[in-house]
């Protein structure tokens, strides 16, 4: 008999041997209370996400010392119902835990009641950290924005062609009789005012045409090393002294050393003067101009950011700046084309080109380029 239980005993302190070796190894963070909320469980795992120590927490914190703010009561609240699940499990939730330094990391956990017949015992809790995953999608996120954008310029482009194209003819005829009829024949004052008008929008509807075809022209791009912030500092130089800049502070923070960028310097430059152009323009002159580059952690880019003290630029707007023909200028003061032809550019040169915005404060356009972009030798590229 003695033996038997000896046996039985064996077998039970291996069981459990084995079973909190599996909770300790568990990839997952395991964390258990009972229903008064004192923690029974707290893994390897759970100590790595949360900063925690196991015996800082087990049988000394209260659950709601790891799920911030109302997190513990919202989670029991879906466990004894069936939104997420059968009643008594919660699958796949994303909410988020509190570090020991304060901090909140978002995780996905799987959840349920420990129930002793129809009593409630305890809770049970499988989590992981979400903050890769998280980042992934903001990545996959942004790269189909990007498709999807560079799909549009592609379709509009042709469009715009197609359109410059259309208008040329009419736009010279107008300009040609226009001036013909101011030549040829003796006409009054207000009749010469009228034609001077209609000669100075049929000009302004070309200089749209030409733009519209530059925007839809697809030239041969001269790769070549170049220095990055050298071409900052000359796009700077051509504008500094305009009278638009008289009151407007430039701050440059050009000392990280910058490998050499493969770019089309001309194009590059046309970029850089657009932004800080319309920097400019929205800061009426006046304000503070800050730019910087640096390269990112990875080596593999260099990043250029473009920021003003301007009014901003609201969210649902935000959406919008590369698209062509969109414009925050007043009416007559931009064509709207502008942002949507460094977007081209940019992309040409295999990177990428975003703005952030806080309306009241100013907004940032940041310009990133690969050290070794894509091989550019096909149609429309040339080194």
């Amino acid at each position: 008999m003695r033996t038997e239980l000896e046996k039985m005993k064996k077998k039970l302190q291996q069981s459990n041997a084995f079973l909190n070796n599996l909770i300790k190894s568990a990839v997952d963070g395991i964390i258990a209370s009972d229903m008064t909320g004192e923690i029974l469980i707290f893994n390897d795992a759970a100590c790595d996400i949360s900063g925690y120590a196991a015996n800082e927490v087990i049988g000394k914190l209260d659950i709601r010392n790891i799920y911030p703010d109302d997190v513990a009561a919202n989670i029991m609240k879906l466990l004894r119902s069936d939104a997420y699940g059968e009643k008594g499990t919660l699958r796949s939730f994303r909410t988020k835990i509190q570090k020991k330094t304060g901090e909140k990391i978002p995780i996905s956990i799987n959840a349920a009641i420990v129930y002793d017949g129809d009593k409630e015992v305890a809770t049970l809790g499988f989590f992981h950290d979400l903050r890769e995953t998280l980042e992934i999608e903001a990545e996959l996120e942004r790269t189909n924005t990007q498709l999807l954008q560079a799909e549009k310029m592609s379709s509009i482009g042709e469009l715009a062609a197609g359109v410059a194209h259309q208008l040329n003819n009419p736009l010279g005829g107008i300009t040609l009789f226009s001036q013909l009829v101011m030549e040829e024949y003796p006409l009054p004052e207000g009749a010469v005012k009228g034609l001077k008008r209609i000669l100075d929008n049929a000009n302004r509807c070309r200089s749209i045409v030409n733009e519209l075809l530059t925007f839809a022209r697809k030239t041969d791009n001269k790769i070549h090393p170049q220095d990055i912030k050298e071409i900052l500092s000359q796009t700077l130089s051509l504008v500094e002294d305009q009278t638009l800049f008289q009151n407007i502070k430039i701050h440059r923070d050009f000392d990280e050393p910058i490998p050499l960028v493969p770019v089309d310097v001309q194009k590059i430059k046309h970029v850089f003067m657009n932004i800080i152009l319309n920097a400019a323009d929205a800061m009426e002159g006046k304000g503070d101009l800050s730019l910087s580059c640096w390269v990112s952690p990875k080596k593999d880019k260099v990043f250029v950011e473009i920021a003003d003290t301007g009014p901003g630029i609201p969210d649902d707007m935000l959406l919008k700046v590369f698209d062509p023909f969109f414009t925050t200028k007043a009416p007559g003061k931009g064509t709207g084309l502008g942002l949507s032809l460094a977007y081209r550019i940019v992309q040409d040169h295999g990177g990428n080109i975003y703005a952030e915005s806080t309306v009241g404060s100013g907004t940032a356009f940041v310009i990133e380029l690969l050290l070794s972009p894509p091989d550019m030798k096909g149609p429309g590229h040339g080194r």
